[in-house]
């Protein structure tokens, strides 16, 4: 319903926060590291979810494209509801999310307030069924393709110098291995580089 919403923060919940836009107030649920980022009165922009059922309407909000969009697959796992999912953000990051899925690390969700053993256990098996199916998903979250380093984004070069010109890790993986396919695996990091620029630039 809502793509953005861009306001002055006039007030900060437990975990929400209001947004005055053009003078109407929106209460907006977000994760906990989102929250410790906004300032009461500076101006904030929030990517948003709304979530409509028959006594509620309710409107989440996040800083970056891959929380929201993990957040919506979280939605698609069964028994996980729209507050179990903003507990899992505010409990992990998204590379912390990834990792865990990764490492079927059951403990990393059982860790969140409302996840039991057989959640977290359910939620990794359908997190990695919708890593196969979700092309946007596997960028964010999924295991670098073959020519990718398996370390992780932190350990990949051409992710780093990405993220420090401006992309978020979504947007640079992605990035990086359509660069690593369309070059080769002789390509140098610079050459990755600039052809993944030139692949974000089309977008």
């Amino acid at each position: 319903m809502f793509a953005f919403l861009r306001g002055e923060v006039s007030q900060k919940g437990l975990h929400h926060v209001e947004l005055d836009v053009q003078g109407v107030g929106y209460e907006v649920n977000v994760p906990d590291g989102v929250h410790r980022k906004l300032r009461k009165g500076e101006t904030a922009k929030l990517l948003t979810v709304c979530h409509i059922r028959e006594d509620a309407f309710q409107i989440f909000g996040f800083l970056h494209e891959e929380e929201r969009a993990l957040f919506r697959s979280l939605l698609g796992i069964s028994g996980v509801g729209p507050r179990m999912a903003l507990a899992i953000l505010s409990q992990l990051s998204v590379a912390e999310f990834g990792s865990a899925i990764m490492d079927s690390n059951v403990s990393a969700f059982t860790k969140v307030s409302g996840v039991g053993k057989k959640t977290g256990q359910r939620l990794i098996l359908e997190m990695k069924a919708k890593l196969g199916q979700d092309a946007e998903l596997h960028a964010i979250l999924g295991e670098p393709e073959s020519g990718a380093p398996a370390d992780g984004p932190e350990q990949d070069d051409v992710v780093a110098a990405l993220c420090s010109l401006g992309c978020t890790l979504g947007e640079a993986k992605k990035a990086a291995q359509t660069a690593r396919r369309d070059q080769g695996e002789g390509a140098s990091d610079e050459e990755l580089v600039k052809a993944a620029l030139r692949t974000l630039s089309k977008v």
